[in-house]
């Protein structure tokens, strides 16, 4: 061990110079006080020996870990909003019980979104009648319907036409016929219609295009009642064509517009254009309409999907869920 001197005015001085050089690692030993000088200028001094160890590295101390308590209400209300699905699946979620889980608040959901929603398989009478309001995506979707049936269930599909008096929706259609080789038929009135029946027979599938119309287009909706009526009944049915991007209580209204058609199934289009489907799942619960199709783009004859609740669940946004735990196919 090595010792170490030094000497200073008083006790306190020694022993601050003494770390101000070593630190907390000053150990005395020894301690001497005496006085030094002539015997009228005399002075007191103190000599201290001391020793050095080493010093032991303060241990910090752990920071408090903040401890977040989990908000079920927040959580779901951030559920709700990025997907647009109404207020009243809060209720549904929480059923009286006040404490959830992540987890529990994310099955809670999914299953009040997709409880009671149906889905039909395919198309299955001769005459399928394409309905709407306008801008849906009627005649795009009629015929990317055309291609799936034509390609995936390998029927003969032939496409007709009430939609005669807009020149644009004339020409869409009849380019898209031209382009992807697709008969079409055309009918302006009654009379012309029941005129083509007999060269429609050889067909297993013909999708008919109408106008788009609103509540307000009473001549319209007489027009197609006409014809409607011109189709054999047994052989019919309607389609409801309805976009993701319109509110619940807008698509409700296109239900009721097209009420006494007997819509058999709903087909949505424009899946791309809306970040949320929760509107869209509210109102197939509440219609009561199985779904038959999904268009998520303006490609032909890509982006459109049989619907399934496997599709639509890859459409939601923020949930942590796995999806796979619910469709292992996919």
């Amino acid at each position: 061990m090595e010792f170490l001197s030094l000497e200073a005015s008083d006790y306190e001085s020694a022993l601050r110079q003494a770390r101000s050089e070593h630190g907390n690692a000053v150990r005395i030993h020894t301690r001497k006080d005496f006085s030094k000088g002539s015997l009228l200028a005399k002075q007191k001094r103190c000599a201290i020996t001391y020793y050095l160890v080493k010093e032991r590295a303060l241990t910090p101390e752990p920071e408090p870990v903040e401890v977040k308590v989990f908000n079920a209400e927040a959580y779901l209300a951030n559920l709700l909003t990025s997907n647009d699905i109404p207020l009243s699946f809060h209720e549904k979620v929480f059923a009286g019980k006040i404490e959830h889980s992540q987890t529990e608040i994310e099955v809670q959901l999914l299953q009040s979104l997709f409880e009671g929603i149906q889905f039909e398989d395919e198309i299955g009478s001769k005459f399928a009648i394409f309905v709407g309001a306008a801008g849906v995506g009627k005649t795009t979707t009629l015929v990317k319907t055309a291609l799936y049936l034509r390609a995936q269930k390998g029927k003969k599909v032939a496409l007709l036409s009430f939609d005669t008096q807009r020149t644009g929706s004339v020409e869409q259609i009849r380019q898209f016929a031209h382009e992807f080789a697709l008969p079409l038929y055309e009918a302006s009135d009654e009379s012309a219609l029941a005129g083509l029946l007999a060269s429609l027979k050889g067909f297993d599938h013909i999708l008919v295009d109408t106008s788009g119309r609103s509540a307000k287009d009473e001549e319209l909706k007489a027009f197609l009642d006409g014809m409607l009526a011109v189709l054999p009944f047994q052989g019919c049915s309607t389609y409801l064509v309805v976009s993701a991007s319109h509110k619940e209580s807008d698509l409700l209204a296109q239900q009721q517009l097209f009420a006494k058609q007997r819509v058999k199934a709903i087909i949505c289009t424009k899946l791309d254009e809306t970040s949320g489907i929760g509107n869209l799942l509210s109102f197939v619960q509440k219609s009561d309409v199985p779904l038959l199709f999904l268009a998520d783009g303006q490609t032909i004859p890509q982006d459109f999907h049989p619907a399934s609740a496997a599709y639509l669940m890859t459409r939601l946004q923020g949930f942590s869920l796995d999806l796979l735990q619910f469709f292992p196919s996919l």
